[in-house]
């Protein structure tokens, strides 16, 4: 059902134009079946092909379920993803409905209980082509995937997430604002922040995250409306997975994501407006001092590396606020006091506590974190 692939990463097909040339070649003679954001065109092969269009925002468990049914009752032989993250993600995870062993039924059970889920290590089920429509997530070369069920964004992960190809194309990015591209363009920078708080890296992976986290400051803060500004910072996305930049013996160290999940699960927002709400807060604690939201010299370290390529302050919360008001990334409405709570519960329920991605916080730290975050005027 899958061609050999024994690689890490994906193979990256990239240039302006070419994702239908390419699809139809990758898909050549192959059972073929679309999954496609129904807001975006899906004429993406040059032959006949099963089409499943799905609304990027309702993709929750229940969406998922019915895609890998479909998936299930006539098996493909190479899927073609179409999307933006939550299409990608719900392709890949759909996928394992071809895996020996009942792992699609694991994963969507285990989710319903836990917030994080390894998959047993396995090569995919079946070829998948990513065709990205946004930037900065990086689920077309990454090998995780966010289900959304009645608890929140769970996270699962492994190798048989992984797509077989993908393919970067500016001109599928062209729809997006000037605002998206630098939303998706911060997404892909703090991802190697949040791995920048560890000092547990190599000399190779933190040159890297700073080689890439300047080049993505330094041409989001530019003209983004051209193709070539627009492939550059997704290519610049996707090498945030496919260099050194990300491995380290800290795999949880993004702790800052792990809070904005639940703020934005709670707030009904986008993950990353959710996120520049807490992030100043969250690199203040870890510049205070505080090692369970992070290494100081480390993040300190990073910083000092990306922020004179486009002037920003050299402390780092006060850096990434001016950088957040700089690139105009909306922030969400001040929850209440007792939303701030329920968000703090289920942060230290699910991540907190004994787990290791935030271990030894509680609810009275989220609530704290929380309180001094980066809220918009007026409330909820």
């Amino acid at each position: 059902m899958s061609s050999e692939f024994a690689g890490r990463v994906p193979t990256l097909w990239h240039g302006r134009g070419i994702t239908r040339q390419t699809t139809t070649r990758l898909t050549a003679d192959r059972e073929t079946l679309v999954i496609a954001d129904s807001s975006v065109a899906t004429h993406v092969v040059d032959h006949s092909a099963r089409t499943i269009e799905v609304d990027a925002h309702s993709m929750t468990v229940a969406v998922v379920v019915g895609i890998a049914q479909e998936i299930a009752r006539r098996p493909p032989s190479v899927i073609v993803a179409v999307g933006g993250g939550s299409i990608l993600d719900a392709t890949k995870i759909a996928s394992l409905s071809l895996a020996p062993g009942r792992i699609f039924d694991f994963a969507i059970e285990r989710a319903s209980r836990s917030a994080l889920t390894f998959l047993p290590d396995a090569p995919p089920a079946v070829d998948v082509v990513a065709v990205p429509t946004t930037l900065g997530t990086s689920s077309e070369t990454n090998s995780v995937g966010i289900l959304k069920n009645e608890s929140g964004y769970r996270l699962i992960v492994g190798q048989s997430l992984r797509a077989r190809h993908a393919i970067i194309d500016p001109c599928n990015l062209m729809t997006l604002t000037p605002a998206s591209v630098r939303e998706g363009a911060l997404e892909a920078f703090l991802r190697l922040a949040g791995a920048s708080t560890s000092s547990r890296r190599s000399a190779r992976g933190r040159r890297d995250a700073v080689v890439i986290g300047g080049a993505l400051l330094e041409t989001a803060s530019g003209e983004v409306n051209a193709a070539a500004s627009r492939l550059r910072l997704a290519r610049l996305s996707a090498a945030t997975q496919r260099s050194g930049a990300l491995r380290g013996q800290d795999p949880y160290s993004a702790r800052h994501w792990y809070v904005a999940n639940e703020v934005a699960f709670a707030l009904e927002v986008r993950k990353m407006v959710a996120t520049v709400a807490v992030i100043a807060a969250v690199w203040r604690r870890v510049c205070s001092g505080d090692p369970r939201w992070g290494d100081r010299e480390s993040l300190e370290e990073f910083w000092t590396g990306v922020a004179g390529r486009v002037a920003l302050p050299l402390d780092p919360p006060a850096g990434i606020a001016a950088l957040i008001d700089r690139w105009g990334i909306p922030t969400p409405p001040r929850p209440t006091a007792q939303t701030i709570h329920r968000i703090s519960a289920a942060a230290e329920t699910a991540w907190g506590n004994r787990y290791p991605m935030l271990a030894g916080l509680f609810a009275d730290d989220f609530c704290d974190l929380l309180r001094d975050s980066y809220w918009s005027e007026g409330g909820e």
